[in-house]
């Protein structure tokens, strides 16, 4: 006759307390966890205060590619440095040039409505492409609508709106490095990475920036502010929180993952008693 034996809670709870503790040595010791909100805040405080100790050279780098570009470019738009040279000051010609026409207003109300219809024509697989260009063309249609019928009512210039978006950017530059140390800062890797990261995001804001800008105001200049709105809703600060977005989704799928072995069951399981005879 043979028989297998229950574990008893006792050992239960021991089998469990190892699991709790193999797990807890492949996360990290409870000082590194304790010391958790201390490497947050620095993490969001190196690249804050590293932005703001080199603001000026960063709104130089800024006026030296938007004034090369713009003259390639032959656009209108002029930019300098205030005296103290931390804030970018705008020039541009008057905006009553690039007023959209009763001919363009019609032209652009008429193929809106044209991809609005080729959206609808589209399969369910694509239900987001169709929604977000139902959306794009209300916001359009909107603008038609406005200059057609109160176009000197208009308040924006297109110096104002490349100073908006350069504004919008730095602030999103800011606040890179504390949203970063509430994902990126707590994950397992190691230090050189987490001071890398917010770094290398810096950098390519800082480059997209003012080559995203001069994409606005060469469209603005050959086109019309006619697509102001269009391209400051969805093209200016909600594209860079996309591009964000995006790039930190990319950043953590290289971060090592947690592993995590399961616990045993509570219940107890049945085990058969053979008898042989």
């Amino acid at each position: 006759m043979s028989t297998h034996t229950t574990p008893t809670p006792g050992q239960v709870r021991m089998e469990s307390a190892i699991s709790d503790h193999s797990v807890a040595q492949s996360i990290g010791t409870p000082t590194a966890w304790l010391n958790l909100p201390g490497q947050c805040l620095l993490w969001s405080v190196l690249p804050v205060g590293l932005l703001i100790l080199l603001k000026a050279p960063l709104m130089l780098f800024w006026s030296k590619t938007l004034a090369l570009w713009g003259e390639a470019l032959n656009l209108s738009l002029m930019t300098q440095l205030s005296e103290d040279g931390r804030t970018l000051l705008w020039t541009t010609m008057d905006d009553g040039s690039f007023a959209p026409s009763v001919q363009r207003i019609v032209i652009t109300a008429a193929l809106t409505a044209l991809v609005w219809g080729l959206g609808n024509r589209l399969s369910d697989r694509f239900y987001p492409l169709k929604i977000s260009l139902r959306a794009l063309c209300l916001i359009q249609w909107c603008a038609c609508l406005f200059f057609w019928l109160a176009p000197a009512s208009f308040p924006y210039s297109i110096g104002a709106h490349a100073n908006a978006l350069m504004g919008m950017g730095y602030g999103l530059m800011i606040a890179i490095g504390p949203m970063l140390a509430l994902g990126w800062g707590v994950l397992p890797t190691p230090i050189w990475q987490k001071i890398l990261a917010p770094l290398a995001f810096l950098v390519y804001f800082a480059v997209m920036l003012p080559h995203k800008t001069l994409l606005h105001v060469w469209c603005l200049e050959h086109l019309s502010i006619l697509f102001m709105p269009l391209l400051f809703m969805c093209f200016g600060a909600l594209l860079d929180l996309w591009i964000f977005i995006a790039l930190y989704a990319l950043l953590a799928s290289f971060a090592p993952p947690l592993t995590q072995r399961p616990r045993h069951s509570q219940t107890q399981p049945v085990h058969l008693k053979n008898t042989l005879s």
